[in-house]
């Protein structure tokens, strides 16, 4: 052992304990912990939009608040369609560096953040939005965009409130590649009131406003019960954007 290392009578090195002890501060302070007990949101394959193990089907036309303070950037690796790492840190923070691959397979670009429902039969439900396919950090990247001008122009409503659609396009090896849009239908403050001066539920107690007739809630869809996060697909050949409308069902 070098006899450069200096060590206290525990035989650590002197400033050990002062340095793990900051950087359990600055890992505690800049990890986002994947999950936080939040359903997950998601885009299925057929464009359907769902939530929750039991995969309850977002209502059409719904609007969601985008909580900015949730929003995190960093890297996940599938291998073989399983899990293997992940890494988040706030957007507050520069992004983590990119770890070593796992059996050889990457780890690829993933952001995430929290949403809640704000009107119609999901009113106050609140939910994990995790995205890593090509389209989808493309699509998040747009909106990205949109709140980063909004913070130039109006920074006391940060809060994008969006409705969910779903785009698609062929490709010869994958077949469909379904693409979400988010459709930035307004702004909120961090206080739930939209830039038009209407509340909007974001604690438990504030009533909801129904954007749209109240529907009779649709059976969890079956079919898709297991899905997850899905691994990167290749990228599409035309580049998807906010509020892009879906195609009409002629074309699929």
């Amino acid at each position: 052992m070098s006899d450069l290392i200096r060590r206290d009578e525990a035989g650590l090195p002197a400033d050990f304990l002062q340095k793990l002890s900051s950087g359990i501060a600055e890992s505690r302070a800049t990890t986002i912990i994947a999950g936080g007990g939040k359903p997950l949101l998601r885009l299925l394959k057929g464009g359907h939009w769902v939530f929750g193990q039991s995969n309850e089907e977002v209502q059409p036309g719904s609007r969601w608040v985008v909580n900015i303070r949730s929003l995190a950037h960093g890297y996940i690796c599938w291998v073989e369609g399983q899990l293997r790492g992940e890494v988040l840190t706030s957007m507050t923070t520069q992004k983590p560096p990119r770890p070593a691959d796992i059996d050889g397979v990457p780890f690829q670009e993933l952001r995430t953040f929290d949403l809640k429902c704000i009107d119609g039969d999901d009113a106050g439900t609140e939910v994990l939005h995790k995205v890593n396919s090509i389209s989808g950090i493309r699509a998040v990247d747009g909106l990205l965009a949109a709140i980063f001008a909004q913070l130039a122009a109006n920074p006391d409503y940060p809060c994008p409130v969006v409705r969910f659609g779903a785009d698609w396009y062929p490709h010869k090896q994958y077949g469909r590649i379904d693409t979400p849009i988010y459709e930035v239908v307004g702004w909120s403050d961090m206080n739930g009131n939209l830039a038009d001066q209407t509340q909007i539920a974001l604690s438990p107690d504030a009533p909801a406003e129904p954007a749209a007739p109240a529907r009779k809630r649709k059976a969890p869809l079956e079919a898709v019960a297991n899905s997850v996060v899905a691994p990167v697909e290749p990228a599409p050949t035309t580049q998807m954007h906010v509020g892009q409308r879906r195609r009409p069902a002629a074309a699929r």
